[in-house]
């Protein structure tokens, strides 16, 4: 039994904003934490869900997890009697529980600390951001084989401390991407190389997470808390991702891992990436910041979108 987990938050949504506004203003926020394009839907979801659906059979219960929000976009899916029942939208609070008193937070490294506290969540799950798809039919051999995660990233060396520094230093606290991996490695006991993995599915055992975070609650406090995205935090995937290689996960590259984003690519080129998903060339798919590309461009990747999921399932 395997469950996919997706995280979703509308930032345009007058009420949100005004939460995010008002909690923004704290001192010690680096700016891209709070950009607008974090928080930002632009009917992503919908292509989530849907990538689920219609290539992810295995896949019991799709649980959204949100800030006292529902997404509109998928209430026809909802109205399905075919679909409702495996489609689930869950509030912070309840994967917050007890720890709720540190709500609202903002920050995705936060509520991916709690994702593996999702109610009634199958012990094997995946977990996707809402801009991240399924580009063809998957086995649930791509994600487990038996009880052991397979991962796809690459493994890296850890950095000299030195170099370390100078970057922390140069990035001014930073909250980057790849640093937040290395940092969960380091937690789980890497000593000499850590894996970075890309925007795309993400393979995850609830109790494994469990049991780490039960032998401190006040580290999984100090992590979960964090109202915005901050250095001072690691990543819950890369956690969770240097427990399942101590346990004998397998490593593979990337090597069917789309990735577009503003400006990359673009024009023709990113024309014929979407062509290229429709043919089935990506396992998963990411669509990082739809709403910061320019309009042209913006249009292309939607169109592309509905012809490969919009279809009936």
């Amino acid at each position: 039994m395997i469950d996919a987990v997706i995280t979703w938050v509308d930032g345009s949504d007058p009420a949100h904003r005004a939460k995010r506004l008002r909690h923004q203003a704290a001192a010690g926020i680096h700016p891209e934490a709070a950009a607008a394009t974090r928080f930002a839907s632009d009917g992503e979801i919908r292509f989530c869900v849907l990538s689920l659906l219609r290539f992810c059979p295995f896949v019991r219960r799709i649980h959204i997890v949100t800030d006292n929000q529902h997404p509109a976009v998928l209430d026809p899916l909802l109205a399905d009697p075919a679909h409702r029942d495996r489609i689930r939208v869950v509030d912070h609070r309840a994967i917050y529980g007890e720890h709720a008193d540190l709500l609202p937070v903002f920050s995705s490294l936060s509520i991916e600390s709690m994702i593996h506290r999702v109610p009634d969540l199958a012990p094997r799950f995946i977990y996707l951001n809402d801009d991240i798809f399924i580009g063809r039919p998957l086995e649930e051999s791509h994600f487990f084989e038996g009880e052991r995660a397979v991962l796809r990233g690459r493994m890296r060396r850890f950095p000299n401390p030195v170099w370390a520094r100078l970057k922390r230093w140069i990035g001014r606290d930073r909250p980057g991407y790849v640093a937040a991996q290395r940092a969960a490695a380091r937690l789980a006991g890497a000593t000499s190389h850590y894996l970075v993995v890309g925007h795309q599915p993400h393979p995850l055992h609830r109790d494994m997470l469990a049991r780490f975070h039960a032998g401190d609650p006040e580290a999984l406090r100090r992590q979960a808390g964090h109202r915005f995205r901050s250095a001072a935090q690691f990543s819950p995937i890369g956690l969770s991702n240097h427990l399942e290689i101590a346990a004998g996960a397998r490593v593979l590259p990337a090597v069917d891992v789309g990735y577009i984003r503003p400006g990359r690519p673009t024009g023709a080129a990113l024309e014929t990436i979407m062509e290229q998903l429709n043919a089935g060339a990506f396992s998963s798919f990411c669509v990082q910041s739809l709403d910061a590309m320019p309009e042209r461009d913006r249009a292309v990747v939607l169109a592309g979108l509905e012809r490969r999921y919009a279809r009936p399932l």
